[in-house]
């Protein structure tokens, strides 16, 4: 019976022992089938890294010599020298699109100033282009490590699969899910959460990628359940995909099309402020289909603002005033566009309650000053010729200083596939203008 007993221990720990590994197994192939190519490249950078790590740390001065002599030293023979251990860190590794961030111990004699000074080492047996080293908290090193930049590198939208057509379905977001701008310059992404967010400007020359910005907010709001987007647009470029499901649009280039439209959100704003007093707050922040977040997108407003007839762009900016000082509590996103984001363009009144920020590139300091009034103290400016299409400085929710932005890419012609999924599922509320003939124009 004892016999029987070890036995079936042995059995057990065996097949627990068999059931771990084949879990990680598992783990692992599916980490591996999730990822883009992009990434399995890291995956299997990563792994190489692992592989090669007890014989390089000794090599790069990061593994430390311990001669504290064992329990088995201290009881053997008193003649015999202490072999003296080498002490590895451990390391843990996590691959992304552009690269690979190591984390690991540090040890006494081997911490952050030993690991910067192994930088250049690091990047030639990882083969990294560049490698930063931090320390988050005592007894933590972080290396990361990038194979390609991520300013310099085109993702493609998380809603567009391999092949560039759309993997979402209509209604799959609500207003509390963040959207995937796209990644600073460390690889982090930067995400934008409407419903907790407030107004936004964007400014950017034309071909500066300001519209492919754009784009992600417009595909991400139109497939938010609990979300009503408005769009004008006297050029069409931003509102045509959108054309057949936004709630409200314009492609007007008087004002007066436009400005019926920012009274009608005001109207709504009055509508909702017995809502302050039913739910005792001094702002909504829950959103449903019944009560939708309203994500109101001007592009071009310099159309409007600078429009020649006087009395219609006034009444045009009084409506755009309202929304801009008491939208935000009222659950109003505004988001406006411009090329040049001047003082004769958008006023100090309205810009000031536009708190995210995202400038593409621009032609002057001075225009670069009206998102970021210390621009001058940055290290880095959209005020420059050189700077690639698709990259932007931003500011975007908790986020307090601008960091350089490269946007995920979604083209225009995806927009017009996704608005094509949402036209199938029955969510079209307009024709296209009757001069239009999709099928001649596709």
């Amino acid at each position: 019976m004892p016999g029987n007993t070890l036995d079936l221990w042995a059995w057990l720990l065996s097949a627990l022992g068999a059931l771990s590994l084949l879990g990680w197994a598992g783990f692992c192939f599916i980490r591996w089938y999730r990822a883009d190519t992009e990434t399995r490249v890291s995956l299997r950078q990563a792994r190489r890294m692992r592989w090669g790590w007890k014989r390089l740390a000794p090599m790069l001065d990061l593994a430390v010599k311990d001669t504290t002599p064992t329990q088995l030293q201290q009881y053997g023979p008193q003649n015999q020298p202490a072999k003296p251990r080498v002490l590895v860190p451990r390391l843990h590794t996590r691959a992304d699109p552009f690269g690979v961030t190591v984390t690991a111990d540090a040890l006494p004699q081997a911490g952050l100033s030993a690991w910067q000074d192994a930088t250049e080492g690091l990047s030639d047996a990882w083969g990294m282009r560049r490698i930063r080293i931090s320390q988050p908290k005592p007894g933590v090193i972080v290396a990361r490590g990038f194979r390609r930049e991520p300013l310099e590198a085109v993702i493609r939208s998380p809603l567009l699969g391999p092949d560039g057509s759309p993997v979402c379905r209509p209604g799959q977001f609500v207003s509390t899910d963040d959207v995937l701008l796209g990644w600073d310059e460390d690889g982090t992404p930067i995400v934008l959460n409407l419903a907790y967010s407030a107004h936004a400007l964007v400014a950017g020359v034309t071909r500066s990628g300001k519209s492919i910005t754009v784009n992600t907010l417009l595909a991400y709001a139109s497939l938010m359940r609990d979300v009503r987007l408005i769009v004008i647009d006297p050029n069409l470029g931003a509102v045509a995909p959108w054309w057949r499901t936004a709630y409200k649009v314009s492609d007007a280039t008087h004002p007066d099309e436009p400005t019926e439209i920012l009274r009608w959100v005001r109207e709504e704003m009055q509508r909702r402020e017995r809502l302050f007093w039913s739910g005792r707050t001094d702002r909504i922040t829950e959103f449903s289909p019944e009560l939708p977040l309203l994500l109101v997108v001007i592009d071009e407003v310099a159309n409007y603002t600078r429009h020649p007839d006087r009395k219609a762009r006034e009444r045009f900016e009084a409506e755009l005033l309202a929304i801009a000082g008491q939208g935000a509590k009222f659950g109003i996103r505004l988001w406006l566009l411009t090329q040049k984001p001047s003082a004769d363009v958008l006023t100090t009144a309205v810009r000031t309650n536009l708190s995210a920020r995202i400038c593409h590139r621009v032609d002057t300091i001075e225009d670069f000053l009206h998102l970021f009034p210390d621009g001058r103290d940055l290290d880095i400016t959209a005020a420059d010729r050189t700077m690639p299409q698709g990259v932007s400085i931003a500011s975007v929710g908790d986020m307090r200083t601008p960091v350089r932005l490269r946007s995920v890419h979604l083209p225009t012609e995806a927009c017009w596939k996704i608005n094509d999924l949402m036209c199938a599922e029955g969510l079209k509320v307009r024709e296209l203008p009757d001069h239009i003939d999709l099928d001649k124009a596709a």
